[in-house]
């Protein structure tokens, strides 16, 4: 678990973890964008083309919901590409349907 610093910390507007936070939710999309018929679900289309039409819409609200991610809460700062990008798309079914 994230200590109340660590939190502090990474909900900095310019900490590293948020940046890579909003690249990993771009690889997302275009992994999304590859799946059959441009996504599986109408769901994870609309979310796709949210994200390519304004990269910073939702961001706060998603980043503070990836930020309650296992894998965040045990590597923080140091978790791997691979694993952010597997966390931010943990949550993109949910994300979709939340307005």
């Amino acid at each position: 678990m994230a200590t109340l610093v660590e939190i502090q910390t990474f909900t900095s507007e310019g900490h590293i973890l948020r940046q890579r936070f909003v690249s990993g939710r771009m690889q997302v999309a275009w992994n999304i964008l590859a799946e059959a018929g441009g996504g599986t679900t109408p769901e994870r289309r609309a979310w796709r083309l949210k994200i390519f039409n304004d990269p910073k819409k939702d961001l706060d609200r998603e980043y503070n919901w990836f930020l309650s991610h296992a894998s965040v809460q045990t590597s923080g700062a140091g978790i791997t590409d691979a694993a952010l990008v597997t966390a931010v798309s943990s949550f993109v079914d949910a994300w979709a349907v939340v307005t």
